[in-house]
């Protein structure tokens, strides 16, 4: 295995330097300037100083797969928080972009929260959505699936946006969450939108934005049971989980899982399709990005691994995630035997 550059866990500190005063004159005392120089930039591949041997199989195999693609990886610990690789820290985490119909996820939550949906509640997608004819009638598996975007228009503006933000906010979005790596960004979400704005903000996140750090966070707690942690890059010995909360009791994270495997299996992420590993997750696609928010085993979720891509799309996203499982859960193929005389 190639060998990775690994940084240290403590997150850099501004260290306080002192230049020299100017020389001293009986009116003028000798003063000393106070410089703050800037944190070392972080390395394009980011593992624990006390990584694992299976972080640095997470590490190489995120960083080979997004080889060639301008973007950025994350791969965390759902159950935990830890963060085993990022890969260009500077755009996964140190900036935030619009997440596009990854934030899905949050209407999702707070639609079958509050009771305007169910599982089963069906939309009639006519047109104006991403496909010209329309996906015709959809429940949420199938909306999931195929990112359906008046279906979540017409759960967020069931909802209102005031209870669109708080849950967002519930999630982990629009504030640092904690990581412990300097220079990360907040993101942002509104205070308040036009009544007219809200069904757009539901299905495409317009006027919002996300790091890919904060969209592993909000996938994790879904799978988790609700439990929004702080991300920490560490290795596992010693590693102590750090909670930063829990979701309110009767919040409803189940339900989503047959959407996102259903986004492989048959919709909007099947670029990450393969019969050997089974991956579920959730696609995004606009303004100039593309995302793909995923877990897998998806029977049995051991990494969650989101993938942000410049230029690009939740299809070309997902290609890229469908890779990294492949490094990892697929066995290479054995040597072909070399010919030899027979008997």
């Amino acid at each position: 295995m190639p060998v990775l550059v690994c940084l240290a866990l403590a997150a850099s500190l501004g260290v306080e330097t002192f230049a020299d005063a100017p020389p001293s004159t009986p009116a003028r005392r000798r003063r000393a300037t106070a410089k703050r120089t800037r944190p070392p930039a972080l390395p394009a591949l980011v593992v624990p100083a006390s990584a694992s041997a299976r972080d640095l199989q997470i590490g190489e195999a995120c960083r080979r797969g997004l080889e060639g693609t301008s973007g950025a990886v994350v791969a965390m610990d759902p159950y935990t928080g830890r963060v085993m690789a990022l890969v260009n820290p500077q755009r996964g985490m140190a900036a935030a972009y619009q997440p596009c119909s990854v934030f899905k996820i949050v209407v999702a939550v707070a639609g079958l929260t509050e009771g305007v949906i169910t599982p089963q509640s069906t939309h009639n997608c006519t047109g104006g959505c991403w496909i010209w004819p329309g996906h015709g009638v959809v429940d949420l598996r199938q909306a999931l699936a195929q990112s359906c975007n008046p279906y979540f228009e017409w759960v967020g503006e069931r909802l209102g946006y005031e209870r669109v933000r708080h849950y967002a906010e519930l999630l982990g979005l629009g504030s640092p969450s904690g990581i412990n790596l300097d220079g990360e960004a907040s993101g942002r979400i509104p205070v308040a939108v036009r009544p007219s704005q809200v069904g757009h903000l539901s299905s495409h996140a317009a006027g919002i934005a996300t790091s890919a750090v904060q969209l592993g966070v909000l996938l994790s707690a879904t799978l988790n049971g609700g439990i929004v942690y702080q991300p920490q890059v560490s290795g596992p010995d010693g590693f102590v989980p750090h909670e930063r909360w829990r979701l309110p009791a009767g919040t409803v994270v189940d339900g989503l899982a047959d959407g996102f495997l259903s986004a492989v299996n048959e919709g909007s992420a099947s670029n990450a399709f393969d019969p050997d590993v089974i991956v579920a997750g959730k696609t995004g696609t606009c303004s100039g990005v593309g995302w793909f928010a995923s877990y897998a085993p998806a029977d049995r979720p051991e990494v969650v691994v989101v993938v942000f891509v410049q230029g690009g799309s939740g299809h070309v996203a997902s290609g890229v995630a469908g890779r990294i499982y492949r490094y990892l859960y697929k066995p290479a193929a054995p040597p072909l035997a070399v010919g030899g005389g027979g008997r």
